[in-house]
């Protein structure tokens, strides 16, 4: 198989596989797991937040495919979301119930809130290859969007946490987008967005400056060279990354030395706790989208008073003025007249 060559070396990756920003990232991160994944190609177990995101995605992508057909109706975006319905990770069917709601909510609230924008998109889910200082790069972007002055807006859409613009502002996938779309359109980027599905809230900034895109310049350049070097060390982090990483039980950091010897000593009642506390963090996750759903339904309901605050039978919810002037904070406080059931 043929290898990727660039500035007198190789990468050592096969012409189809060339850098993104995910492996980028990966290598970035621990470059052992970048050589587990891409060149052992061990499997990862899958997620129910990357089979929820690619849902909602596929969605989304099929209410602007038919480009000059007009939008379709929200019944068949609908349609196509459940036809195309990612069923890997998770953990339950009431959990897969949830998420799945969940996905219909967004598309609900995203068709109602952005028909007018439909107008502007430019492409989507556009798959993108160019080089950087003669090294491949390849991506998807979710989305592009024309704009009145005749330049080109750079969007990405996320699932999951909530995040401000401060996120926006340093987001390197973005700044990479940038780049790839100036060079292959030849046309001004304006503005680059991270879109926060859940709340359908976009945070938009200006573009990215030249210090950021020589930055990806120096990491493209510097993961190629570590990959063609073979450099693929391990980066231990056993309070981090290496908790939820699937090639820990055979990765070589944790193989020996030390960290086996400790392994022989670990009883299998603490074995037992440690895969218990694993699986409630993998659960967190779809508790916090939860409560982030009803807290948006709440909030609403304040706003729709006039007041700040409404109290249920055991709680009280208030409305927090945000600091940041992106989203609102809703507080819940027990009341002093009575238990929660």
């Amino acid at each position: 198989m043929s290898q990727l060559t660039f500035e007198g070396f190789s990468t050592g990756l096969p012409t189809e596989r060339p850098l993104s920003h995910s492996s980028l990232q990966l290598y970035k991160a621990c470059p052992q797991r970048w050589k587990f994944r891409y060149v052992d190609k061990v499997p990862e177990k899958p997620r129910s937040f990357f089979s929820f995101g690619k849902s909602v995605h596929t969605g989304l992508e099929f209410l602007f495919e038919k480009g000059t057909e007009g939008i379709p109706s929200l019944e068949l975006v609908l349609e196509h979301y459940k036809t195309s319905w990612r069923r890997e990770g998770y953990e339950s069917a009431a959990q897969e119930k949830w998420f799945f709601q969940e996905g219909e909510r967004i598309l609900k609230g995203f068709y109602a809130k952005h028909q007018a924008d439909f107008k502007n998109v430019f492409q989507i889910e556009y798959k993108f290859n160019f080089l950087i200082e003669g090294i491949p790069v390849t991506g998807f972007i979710d989305r592009i969007d024309q704009t009145a002055k005749g330049g080109l807006s750079v969007m990405d859409y996320k699932t999951g946490k909530a995040f401000d613009k401060a996120r926006v502002k340093s987001d390197p996938q973005l700044t990479l987008y940038q780049m790839a779309v100036q060079e292959i359109f030849q046309k001004p980027v304006e503005s680059v967005s991270l879109y926060h599905l859940n709340s359908l809230t976009p945070i938009s900034v200006p573009a990215h400056s030249k210090t950021m895109e020589n930055n990806i310049r120096a990491l493209v350049v510097e993961v190629a060279k570590g990959i063609s070097d073979q450099k693929f060390d391990p980066k231990p982090d056993e309070r981090g990354q290496c908790q939820w990483c699937d090639y820990k039980q055979i990765c070589p950091a944790f193989s020996n030395g030390k960290s086996a010897a400790l392994s022989g000593l670990v009883s299998p009642e603490t074995k037992e706790k440690i895969d218990k506390l694993g699986k409630l963090d993998e659960r967190l996750e779809s508790f916090l989208l939860e409560r982030q759903t009803l807290a948006e339904e709440v909030a609403a309901l304040i706003r729709s008073t006039g007041g700040e605050k409404i109290e249920g039978k055991h709680y009280t919810a208030k409305m927090e003025k945000p600091s940041d002037g992106i989203s609102e904070k809703i507080v819940t406080t027990l009341l002093k007249t009575g238990e929660p059931s």
